[in-house]
């Protein structure tokens, strides 16, 4: 009875395997000249005059009620060494003004 329900078990496996490998081969994609002429869409001149026009300040500034954490306790921000990371900061709505900012040193 168990070689009867083994060869019932590898018979049925194989019908998945036979199935699959009768099915028609996808086609591969396009390489070469055919793939250069798919691309995304190019920016309009308007939105890239846009994103020209929007300057890119790296500039915070951090207030004295911004709150400064190094290593998970409050400090002010002179007293954080020059060696502390950056793990998280929270900016305002003005993308400028720093809420919070947490720095951490390695050990």
């Amino acid at each position: 009875m168990t070689r009867l329900t083994l060869a019932l078990a590898a018979w049925m496996s194989f019908g998945s395997v036979v199935s699959a490998s009768l099915t028609p081969h996808k086609e591969l994609p396009p390489i070469g000249k055919e793939f250069a002429q798919i691309q995304a869409p190019k920016l309009s001149a308007e939105a890239l005059k846009l994103v020209v026009e929007q300057k890119a300040s790296s500039e915070f500034v951090v207030t004295d009620q911004t709150e400064v954490l190094l290593d998970g306790k409050l400090c002010r921000y002179e007293e954080v060494p020059a060696h502390a990371t950056i793990v998280r900061m929270e900016v305002a709505s003005d993308k400028v003004t720093v809420l919070k900012i947490h720095f951490r040193t390695r050990k």
